[in-house]
């Protein structure tokens, strides 16, 4: 029996395709292995996202070619960066809108199962260590039950973002935006969503499991549907019909949808039945979610959260900021901070600027220094801290307004 190995890294959606091929091979008589020194294929699924991703690509690509098997290169990083990827290998790779390919460099006549698979489990995460950590202290926490609120009381991130006990949704790939620092597009190009029907077969089959937190996830999760005469909040309805001990978390609901379907979402989110959202604003400043080319203001995004505040105080908010966009000033970056004093997150993150090859970011003239962006980023995590985390050192519940 021939044997495969297949490490994945980067976001939920690249460790699901990294499962989704695990599964492929096993269904076409192969035998999936844990060790690449046991291998006659090794599948390395790469993400780009931003640097430091793709520095870990990179990493793995030359780890795993030192094997005696043959290397294929998949992901994002062969759609990103294939220049940089090709200084270190020349052997075959494919992004992710070309998955079938795998059908012929194995002599399968099997279309691979697109966003086949729904959960995450450990062995899903050999290689990602902090997805691990989140798994281990959230398992432990739910062990102890209440007394587990007051020991580990500022791992609310685990239940916001973790991924245990979870069946993911993936309504698309691509998306309808057009921003200017990513370069996912490059790899996975425009909306394409994943027929409504299919995602309520998917959903009742969680249910029929036991499972009893939904995520809705995809690049451009809002605009679910816009390229097949559906929408977000028409695929939510069908899924709320079923009744059952559940909850439906939303990730990747850029402010511009939650913006514009936001009496429909209030109505919604006031059923209990969705109780986190992750919509990343990016910048607290309009002069530079222009220039990113975010089709919202900041005052539209704050005003939204706030009414969900005050009230719904139950549902459970997750924000993002980049750090050190080109052109940031040091007011830009002031206005970013303000926005942690207006209003109330239960997670926030925030990332350092990170140039993509071809995209309109990359070609700007006025980046700022690294060693003021690693000052701001030291500024807005600490902030973070206090407005976020202190508020945190007692039993999880309200998120004050």
């Amino acid at each position: 029996m021939k044997k495969v190995y297949v490490r994945s890294n980067g976001c939920i959606d690249n460790l699901l395709d990294g499962k989704s091929f695990r599964m492929y091979f096993k269904e076409n008589g192969w035998e999936v292995v844990e060790d690449p020194a046991d291998a006659d294929i090794i599948l390395a699924n790469t993400c780009a996202f931003d640097k430091q991703h793709e520095d870990t690509s990179i990493t793995d690509i030359e780890e795993l070619k030192q094997y005696d098997a043959q290397l294929i290169v998949t992901g994002c990083l062969p759609k990103i960066n294939k220049e940089r990827m090709d200084t270190v290998f020349d052997g075959v790779s494919f992004g992710p809108k070309e998955r079938n390919k795998i059908k012929d460099i194995i002599g399968s006549d099997k279309d691979i199962e697109w966003k086949g698979q729904h959960t995450i489990a450990d062995d899903d995460i050999a290689e990602l260590p902090h997805r691990k950590i989140v798994h281990k202290v959230t398992q432990l926490k739910n062990k102890t039950g209440k007394l587990g609120k007051y020991i580990l009381p500022n791992f609310e991130i685990g239940e916001v973002t973790g991924d245990q006990e979870t069946f993911f949704l993936v309504l698309g790939e691509g998306c309808l935006g057009n921003c200017a620092y990513c370069a996912i597009k490059n790899a996975k190009g425009g909306l394409s969503s994943k027929p409504i029907d299919e995602i309520v077969s998917d959903f009742k089959e969680g249910l029929a499991k036991g499972f009893k937190r939904f995520i809705l996830t995809a690049d451009d999760t809002g605009a679910y549907g816009q390229d097949i005469g559906t929408s977000l909040p028409e695929l939510i309805e069908r899924l709320l019909e079923f009744d059952g001990d559940y909850k439906l978390n939303i990730y990747h609901l850029e402010p511009n949808w939650l913006i514009k379907y936001f009496d429909y979402f209030k109505k919604v989110f006031n059923t209990s039945k969705i109780d986190v959202i992750f919509s990343p604003m990016q910048s607290g400043s309009n002069r530079i979610l222009k220039a990113m080319r975010r089709p919202y203001k900041t005052e539209e995004y704050v005003r939204c959260i706030k009414e969900l505040r005050r009230e719904l105080p139950e549902l459970k908010v997750w924000n993002q900021f980049i750090v050190g966009f080109p052109g940031e000033t040091e007011e830009d970056h002031k206005e970013s901070m303000a926005v942690l004093d207006q209003v109330s997150f239960n997670v926030v993150q925030a990332f350092a600027y990170s140039d993509r090859p071809g995209t309109a970011a990359s070609k700007m003239d006025n980046h700022v220094s690294e060693n003021i962006i690693k000052k701001r980023l030291k500024q807005i995590n600490r902030k973070i801290f206090m407005k976020v985390n202190v508020k945190k050192l007692k039993p999880i519940g309200r998120a004050s307004a």
